[in-house]
Parts: C-alpha cells; structure tokens; sequence
C-alpha cells in the first residue's frame, strides 16, 4: 500500500459517481477542496473551478461512492483482538489448544494468554473449553478465551486462581459462571461474569490504546471504511484511557479515518463527574467526537442469551433467557441520559429486550424527544411487525446487525430460533415501508470487518451455505448502499456532514473495482475496494489504486 501526501484539492473523474443524495444521482465528477466536496456535476466545469495544482484522480472505469460508515462497531477491541490468538479458524477444542500452546510457549510464565473469536458451533465438539481444557494449554499461564460473540469466554484453572473464583463466589447479577457438579465453576463465563477476571488483566497503557486503534483503523479503511463508530467505549477493559485516545484523535490526526462513540453509561458516569477527558473533547468534531450513551439489555442469539418472547428452537417452554436490567433500572439509566441531552443506543437482539427498549424510550421520549434525539436500537434483530409500527411511530433509529444472515443464517434456522424466525431476522424491508431509517454493521469484532458483505446480504439474505433465508426481507442493492452511507450517518446526527457526496460535504469517498449497482447482488462482495480516500486525501491504495493517480 502505498499513501500518497495530502493535497489541498483533488478531482475525481473517469468512472460512475455515484452521489447517494438521492435514489438516481449519480456525477461526471466531484472537486474536493481542503477536504470538502466544493462542486458536484459535469467534469468540464469541475476543470474549470479547479486550482492549478489540484490532483487527477482518474477512476479508469471504477467506481466511487460516499465512503462507508460502520454504524455499530467495536474497533478498541477489534484492535486488541489483532493482537490476541484468533481462534475463529479453529475447528475442534485441539485446535485451540494447540493454538494457543503457541503462544503460551513465547509467553513468560505468569504472564496471560489471551486468544479470541472461537465459534462453540463449528467446534467438532460443539461446546465451550473448559478450564480443563485450557489446562492442557499450560497451568503457569492464567488464559482467557474470549467467544465471537463477545458475550461469552473461557478461562483456565490458573485464571480461576488469580480472580479468587471458588465454588462460593456467587454469580454477578449481569452474568453467569457455567459450574460442575459440585459448585466449582468449569471455566466457561457467560456475559458479564468475564468482569470477574478482566480486571486483574495487565492495565493497557496510553501508547497501547494508540497502537491497538490504528491497526484497527487500518484495516477499516482497507474496506472502504471512513467514518467508524465504537458501540461501546470502555467495554474493551480500557475505561478512560480508551477515552482518553478517543479525545486525543480529535486533537491530533493520528487515525486514518473518523471516530464516533457511544460511550458506555458506567464510563459515561465517570467522565461525567470529570475522569479522563470528561464529555467535551474540543479539537476537530470532525476527527473523533462522544455521540451517544451505550445501554445493554439481552445478550446473543448464538448463545442462547437473547431475550425472547417465545422459547429457543425445540427447547423447554423456559429457554427464553431473560432482561439484563430489570424495566425500572433500565427506564432510569435512559431518563438519565435522555434527560441530560444524550441520545441513547441499546442492545437488543431479541424480541422480548426489543419490547422492553422500545417502552423506555416510549415513557421517556413520548412527546416527541425521542424522534429528536434518535434514540436507537441496536441489532434489533427479532423486531416484529407491531414493534416495527412502534419504532416508526416514535421516530427511532435502527442499525441491523444482516450480515449475521450470511455467519449465522443456516445455525439460526436449524439449531436457535428455526425457520420461521429465522427467516424474519433483521427485517430490512419490512422496516424500509415503515419509514424506518436504518444502517447496517458488521459489529466487528464480531464478524470481520466487510461493509460490502453486508451490502450483498442485505440485498440477497444469502447465508454462507447459498441458501436464501426470507427473500420478503430483501432490500434493493441501491438501498442498502444508502444504509451503509448515508442512512448510517443520519443515525449519529452527522447526515448534514457526510454519508453523500454533496457540496458542502466531507470529501470522504471509496473507490470500487467494480459497481454494485451494475454487478448480481451476490457478486458485490468480491468487489475489491482500490482506494480509500478520507477529506480528499488517499489514506489506503489496493496496489497502488490501479494507477488512479498516474
């Protein structure tokens, strides 16, 4: 890859521009000038406003679009996962032990292993590890092993030590230690019991938090990425440090590409009494800025920790799970937030935690300030027809977690929730003739990062397998598009700034290999992005952008 050095304008020509401010608009070209979009329209006049110095950018036949915007994603954990031992290839516990014997081996003793993205269902043995089979790694390491969902993990005997978790230690309120017979915990965390023993890991330090978000923010942009939101600050385990790198990109342009967050409430808490850098973070908004205030009220599909009206696929009449935080502590946290200004973002896969969301933003937001300040829902991936009608009546936002049609699709229809609801997950259509204004995310590091994966699911709900899992959900390649860019920036109040190539505009622009609107639906995922270009300037070149600077 190659970067080439700022430019006070450039000119993008050569190729379909395709604007996205509106269902047809599409340019001959786009003037950029001292990163933003200063003309839109026919290449002889963008030549003629142009400075003499301003740079070609000859698209050879390309593509440009707005750049993408990930609406809900994790990049401070996506940027120590880069550093951990992915286990996501892993298809037995072997596999993993052997994975991770690698790294303890390079490991000093006493010093933890940590490994991450290990899927319990494409295991041969179709389970979580154990602390015993952690043991087999090493038993002078304490190991921690984090699922893909996030919302589970597994420890070793010696983790179990370090933590002080015996058979007494009694459950968190938020969470769950899986026990043997007799009350000795196995190892395996479910939700927020992984609190227990991410404390005693090693404090990150500032240049750890800088280092981990620009791998991160590499590989962003490696997929045409421009603008990505952390769902969750302080979830990572780094509290007000990771704050503190947030507010550090605003003041000094140290990340190829732009920050948003939503800050989670313990942490928002803390900043608002004055930690770190508090909630104003000065230096350039448009660089990295706090957006929203993050909430948590189920748990994953896959892990059976959704909440849900209706029991799991062929389960007992009592596998529904149950609510994070009971409605009256969850009614608080949102009036409190609400109340100061912020606009709220929570978690809820399934239906029965979507229920209880959508009335805490209803009790709080009736009159009309819930549609002002947008609150959202996050995933939302069980809404059904009458919360849809909800959702629109109270003008809420909606960022769909559809690539887990393509990751998860066939496991869902078969093993979690079976083909009915399965084939009504993340109902992009149906929220479409509502009205409902929605963005899409890979919630990376969850699934990898892959904004055109998600555009293709989303248009052609195909799962990894081929198979076409509720087609009535469908939305149009065009539409899609638009929820990956500009729908995704009105989410986070940001949709007079970026998410379409209009004057005025951020100069935040992604050039394909190919046009999505051009290509099968099927077929947008193998489309390569060539260049990634944030404020006009080229922050990511495939091969030297296929010579659209020669």
């Amino acid at each position: 890859m190659t970067v080439h050095s700022f430019r006070d304008s450039c000119l993008i020509h050569g190729g379909p521009i395709h604007t996205m401010a509106d269902d047809r608009s599409q340019a001959e070209a786009v003037l950029i000038k001292d990163g933003v979009i200063d003309y839109v329209g026919s290449l002889r006049e963008a030549r003629r406003r142009a400075p003499k110095d301003t740079a070609s950018v000859n698209l050879k036949g390309r593509t440009a679009l707005p750049g993408f915007i990930e609406s809900h994603t994790h990049p401070f954990a996506f940027g120590k996962a880069l550093e951990q031992v992915d286990c996501r290839h892993c298809r037995s516990i072997d596999d993993i032990v052997a994975a991770l014997r690698e790294r303890a081996e390079a490991t000093p003793e006493g010093e933890w292993v940590l490994g991450c993205t290990y899927d319990d269902m494409l295991l041969a043995e179709r389970r979580h590890p154990t602390r015993q089979d952690l043991d087999r790694v090493s038993e002078r390491h304490p190991i921690l092993l984090m699922h893909i969902s996030v919302h589970a993990a597994a420890v070793n005997t010696q983790a179990l030590r370090i933590a002080g978790v015996t058979a007494d230690t009694p459950d968190p309120g938020d969470g769950r230690l899986e026990r043997e017979a007799d009350g000795t915990p196995n190892g395996v965390l479910w939700e927020w019991a992984q609190k227990l023993f991410t404390r005693h890991l090693p404090a990150p330090t500032a240049d750890d938090m800088r280092r981990q978000l620009r791998n991160a923010s590499n590989q962003y942009i490696a997929a045409g990425v421009t603008s990505a939101v952390e769902a969750a600050l302080g979830l990572a385990g780094g509290g007000t440090l990771e704050a503190d790198a947030a507010a550090l990109a605003a003041q000094e342009p140290w990340l190829p590409l732009r920050l948003g967050v939503a800050i989670t409430h313990p942490l928002w808490q803390e900043l608002k009494a004055g930690s770190g850098p508090g909630l104003e973070w000065g230096g350039d908004p448009q660089r990295s800025r706090p957006l929203a205030v993050k909430l948590f009220q189920d748990g994953s599909i896959q892990l059976g920790t959704a909440a849900l009206r209706e029991p799991y696929y062929r389960q007992s009449e009592d596998a529904r799970h149950h609510l994070i935080w009971a409605q009256t502590e969850l009614m608080s946290f949102v009036q409190e937030a609400h109340t100061a200004g912020w606009q709220v973002w929570t978690h809820a896969n399934g239906d029965y935690a979507i229920d209880s969301v959508i009335n805490a933003y209803a009790t709080v937001g009736g009159n009309g300030t819930a549609r002002r300040l947008r609150h959202r829902i996050e995933h939302c991936q069980l809404a059904n027809d009458e919360q849809l009608d909800r959702i629109a009546q109270l003008g809420l936002g909606v960022s769909f977690f559809a690539a887990h049609v393509w990751q998860w699709g066939d496991r869902h229809r078969d093993v979690f929730i079976g083909p009915e609801r399965a084939s009504r997950m993340d109902p992009l259509r149906s929220a479409q003739r509502r009205g409902i204004r929605f963005g899409l995310h890979n919630d990376t590091p969850v699934t990898p990062i892959d904004p055109l994966l998600s555009i293709s699911t989303a248009a052609t709900r195909l799962t990894s397998s081929g198979e076409q899992l509720g087609e009535d959900e469908t939305v149009s390649v065009r539409h899609a598009l638009r929820a990956m860019t500009l729908d995704s920036a009105w989410l986070a109040h940001e949709e007079n700034e970026k998410g379409s190539l209009e004057v005025g505009k951020l100069g935040d622009v992604v050039i394909l290999g190919a046009d999505p609107l051009e290509v099968s639906p099927d077929e947008i995922r193998r489309i390569p992005v060539e260049a990634t270009l944030v404020g006009g300037t080229p922050v990511y070149l495939r091969q030297n952008g296929g010579g659209i600077y020669d």
